[in-house]
């Protein structure tokens, strides 16, 4: 299968996801369409994986009414020059910044992803990436983006192909897997919270699930900013104890 966009057939639109230094993963930059509709969140669950420079991930994604949406993307660390910083790398605490940048396509692509196409969302998206990061707050409202006529040639990047994406309610017949009992998905959704507070992104491979972490910045490059002191680390990992047990107890009482 072919995974890239094609100019003369299929309009793309650009979207972001990252995190700040004190926020967990938001989706900075999302489709006008989606924005609109309230749905951009679905930016979010579908996407994920491993940093990687070289090359992209394909997602097919199925929602609700037979709707499909097609997520091209990359997974990169955010540089601390586009968020107006000194050094490499944007840091959040003593860890490099992920940052998922690529396109939503609503008809199937025809031809491959370019790293001209990447070099154009990042384009799109630079000011909204780095006014989100410089804000540091929850609060940061998601920026609307509108189609685009992808590149009609360039350098080729490899992609890599991951299983189909089924929300929740779609009639695809996608494999969703055994819906899991109420309070088990409330545990998975405080859970999945915390993650995303500490910085953790669930990844999406074609061979089972990982999670994607900030890698450690070496001791011999500069940051960005300070890392947290030892009683901020120490207040989150009582926190996280305490949900721990919370979501435990729940769990059993439920069972």
């Amino acid at each position: 299968m072919d995974h890239g966009v094609n100019a003369a057939t299929t309009r793309v639109w650009p979207f972001a996801v990252t995190r700040s230094v004190t926020t967990g993963f938001r989706v900075v930059v999302a489709p006008d369409f989606l924005v609109d509709a309230g749905r951009y969140s679905l930016l979010h669950d579908a996407t994920g994986g491993d940093v990687t420079e070289d090359a992209v991930y394909w997602c097919e994604y199925h929602g609700r009414q037979s709707e499909k949406l097609w997520l091209l993307y990359r997974v990169v660390h955010l540089k601390a020059a586009d968020v107006g910083l000194e050094g490499d790398y944007a840091m959040s605490g003593p860890r490099r910044t992920p940052l998922i940048e690529g396109v939503v396509c609503r008809t199937p692509p025809t031809s491959l992803a370019t790293e001209e196409l990447f070099a154009e969302v990042h384009r799109r998206c630079a000011a909204e990436v780095r006014a989100f990061f410089e804000a540091d707050t929850t609060g940061h409202p998601v920026t609307p983006s509108r189609a685009f006529g992808a590149p009609a040639a360039g350098t080729p990047l490899p992609v890599r192909e991951l299983d189909a994406y089924r929300a929740e309610g779609s009639d695809s017949t996608a494999p969703r897997g055994r819906r899991p009992s109420r309070p088990r998905r409330l545990a998975a959704r405080l859970l999945a919270a915390v993650r995303s507070a500490l910085g953790l992104r669930p990844a999406r491979h074609p061979h089972g699930p990982t999670a994607v972490r900030p890698e450690p910045l070496p001791r011999s490059t500069g940051t960005a900013r300070p890392a947290p002191g030892w009683p901020r680390r120490a207040a989150g990992a009582a926190g996280l104890i305490v949900l721990g047990v919370v979501v435990a107890l729940v769990v059993r009482k439920f069972k």
